[in-house]
């Protein structure tokens, strides 16, 4: 716990320390990025799929739902991987779990490490698709939303924290009248979800080794 709001905090002193750097464009963000190209094809060109053309919106369309199946798989592998457990025993108790012989350090590196490939990946779609980056793109409100999702769907469930991200983003534009409460929103709904369900929707299944008797 006290490392996410960490990870938020500093994620915050970043944004600030990025809105000064003119190698970033400052506050104005990057302007004009140019659509990428991939096995020739230029992302700005239609797409053309069994003589189907579609615009080329598709081909960004297909590229995030590749990322996401990719994240999906990866996210199950580790789970049920000796790293996943040492996560989930991390998260549950620290010192117990160092008493163990788990690599605290490492893991916790390991951990940022998967996290910030797969949204260095995403954030490099989403500005090749809009044509524009600036650091106010990821506030504050970004970080709360991803954390919401998370407590919402519930953690160490993969199913559930998709459902949490379905709802948290479909909620908010159904809910446009009150963007300015947004943050009170997300506010409320983590404390009423820590007091009355901490589990989330979907709680932790129960993991099972080898056979019984």
């Amino acid at each position: 716990t006290y490392l996410a709001l960490v990870t938020i905090a500093f994620g915050v002193v970043v944004q600030q320390l990025l809105n000064n750097f003119s190698w970033t464009g400052g506050p104005n963000g990057l302007v004009g990025i140019p659509a990428p190209s991939l096995f020739g094809h230029s992302f700005a060109d239609p797409l053309v799929i069994f003589g189907w053309k579609l615009p080329s919106q598709a081909n960004f369309y297909y590229l995030s739902a590749a990322l996401v199946v990719v994240a999906i798989v990866t996210a199950h592998r580790l789970h049920g991987s000796r790293i996943g457990l040492a996560w989930n025993a991390l998260r549950a108790d620290e010192i117990a779990a160092k008493a163990q012989g788990i690599n605290v350090a490492w893991f916790k590196v390991l951990a940022f490490a998967v996290d910030a490939f797969l949204a260095a990946f995403a954030g490099t779609i989403y500005a090749f698709y809009v044509s524009y980056i600036s650091p106010d793109n990821f506030t504050f409100l970004v970080s709360v939303t991803i954390m919401t999702m998370v407590i919402v769907g519930g953690m160490d469930n993969i199913f559930g924290v998709i459902v949490g991200a379905f709802l948290l983003t479909i909620l908010p534009e159904k809910l446009r009248a009150f963007a300015d409460y947004r943050l009170l929103f997300f506010g409320v709904v983590i404390i009423g979800f820590l007091m009355i369900r901490p589990q989330g929707l979907f709680p932790q299944r129960m993991r099972r080794y080898g056979g019984g008797l």
